[in-house]
């Protein structure tokens, strides 16, 4: 049996592209969704904006030395304030 070959109407072709571009932007959608989910894992184990470790001032103290933030002189400084305010009851 001979089928003749139909052409697509006008809209055709426009229905061919819309639902192209619907699957793209399902697909981009898709990938967002993941970038988004691996950026997020590590503030997931958070509670309301809560850190979940908490640092000890000394921590902190050792942490800002290290980045630069403060000199020697007053990591010392800092330190041995700390240590002596530890010490008292």
């Amino acid at each position: 049996m001979f089928m003749p070959h139909h052409e697509p109407g006008q809209f055709g072709y426009l229905f061919a592209i819309l639902g192209g571009l619907s699957w793209l932007a399902i697909v981009a959608g898709i990938v967002l969704l993941v970038i988004w989910a691996v950026r997020a894992m590590p503030r997931m184990g958070s509670v309301a904006g809560v850190p979940a470790a908490v640092e000890s001032p000394e921590d902190i103290l050792a942490r800002r030395f290290a980045m630069g933030e403060i000199s020697a002189e007053e990591y010392e400084r800092s330190r041995e304030l700390l240590r002596g305010a530890s010490a008292k009851p």
